[in-house]
């Protein structure tokens, strides 16, 4: 027993890997077993841009003209874009060495998530990348744009209960997450308009925008700046015909972000015609002081504080059916939505086939979520009964025709049992 508990928390302490993507038990367990789960993941997408763009935008690879022509092709008026970046370590510990309770495991791990996602108009987009020149005599549009940036770190403890259905093994369980907030960034902008005179004489800005953030000062790993809490929660139904439903809710929750925290609020016209010069000898460090980011900034901002402020976290919803074709072939139809993450509703297929007893395949195919078409490939090997790892890309082909895909995707895992 002090050897089991020991084992725990030394794995606990070394830090955490990532909660995989997807909801799944390559190996399904039929008997409560000591264990512990390492995972990592990343995700980025967009319903716009596609990956060669977003790769070397990430990187600092050099965008060509024909990359940006590319991309402004397949802009929407209203795009989006998101990125995960998630690493867990979960132990599950039997109570019947606690408690007695022979159908019920303790569940204990920690976490660390990186959150973006971002919606954003195609003139933005082209004025961010080509300048206001294409826009001489017209607007371009920003309104309906949102920016929203976090990242926190959580511990995590909650419980799974085991139950037999229609001579099935059922699973549910509830997780309950204490946060520690390092990190946040929103901009949200209702109501936004660029307008370029036609020969570049003056340039008016009309917008209305709110710009949250934590503390400027206190940041890295470190950085405690702000509290919360959440949830996440799953359930299987097992069917008669021996079909499997599963109820997935994650990150039902908020967090509340310190008094040292940001709100710019701005609602206003800003004109800009240039500037006035008396003498073209006499260029000097005001000059540069009244064109600094800060002064800018105070000209198109109405009111700024400092305070806290409080946020509700994007809550994934995932639900998804199981049929078990034969002894080697079961596949899930299913559906998924993130709220208050600018995603749009994702709808998938896996495909699982069992080479053998210890080794499986499964092909997935999506679409929706920050990306659109998506054909990924996971494959999961057991050891002796006593280790289970897999390793998945949930976008093959970014790797292949980054070019004509939108989203990539990695996520890798090990559990270990005892």
């Amino acid at each position: 027993m002090d050897k089991k508990f020991s084992l725990i928390l030394g794995a606990l302490l070394l830090g955490g890997l990532l909660k995989a993507q997807s909801f799944q038990n390559y190996f399904a367990d039929t008997t409560q077993r000591l264990n512990i789960e390492a995972q990592a993941s990343y995700f980025y997408g967009s319903n716009g841009v596609s990956n060669k763009f977003i790769n070397h935008f990430i990187t600092g690879g050099r965008i060509e003209k024909e990359d940006k022509e590319e991309a402004y092709k397949n802009l929407k008026s209203n795009n989006v874009f998101g990125a995960d970046l998630n690493f867990n370590l979960n132990a599950e510990i039997p109570f019947d060495t606690l408690l007695g309770k022979s159908n019920m495991s303790l569940v204990v791990g920690v976490e660390m998530v990186e959150h973006s996602d971002v919606k954003f108009t195609d003139d933005l987009f082209k004025l961010a990348f080509d300048g206001n020149k294409q826009f001489a005599g017209s607007f371009a549009e920003l309104g309906g744009t949102s920016i929203n940036y976090f990242n926190y770190q959580q511990f995590n403890i909650g419980y799974i209960k085991y139950k037999k259905q229609h001579g099935n093994i059922a699973r549910e369980g509830v997780k309950f997450s204490i946060i520690k907030a390092q990190e946040h960034i929103a901009i949200t902008v209702p109501r936004g308009q660029f307008y370029t005179e036609q020969y570049g004489r003056e340039i008016d800005l009309d917008i209305n925008y709110i710009y949250n953030s934590s503390d400027t000062i206190n940041k890295g790993l470190a950085a405690f700046n702000g509290y919360g809490v959440s949830t996440d929660l799953f359930s299987e139904f097992y069917l008669k015909n021996n079909d499997k439903i599963t109820v997935q809710v994650n990150d039902l929750g908020f967090i509340q972000w310190n008094k040292k925290s940001i709100q710019i609020e701005a609602d206003t016209i800003f004109n800009y015609d240039g500037i006035d010069i008396e003498n073209v000898f006499d260029l000097n460090d005001s000059l540069v002081s009244n064109i600094s980011q800060d002064s800018l900034l105070n000209l198109v901002s109405t009111d700024k504080s400092n305070g806290g402020y409080s946020i509700a976290l994007p809550t994934l919803i995932n639900v998804f059916y199981t049929k078990q074709i034969n002894a080697k072939i079961k596949i899930d139809i299913g559906a998924q939505y993130k709220i208050l993450a600018n995603y749009i509703p994702l709808v998938y297929t896996n495909i699982y086939y069992n080479f053998n007893p210890t080794f499986v395949a499964q092909t997935h195919f999506s679409y929706g979520g920050y990306g659109l078409f998506n054909a990924g490939l996971v494959v999961a090997k057991s050891f002796k009964n006593k280790y289970q790892c897999y390793l998945g890309l949930n976008n093959v082909l970014a790797y292949v025709i980054p070019k004509s895909t939108y989203s990539s995707s990695t996520f890798v895992g090990l559990k270990m049992y005892f």
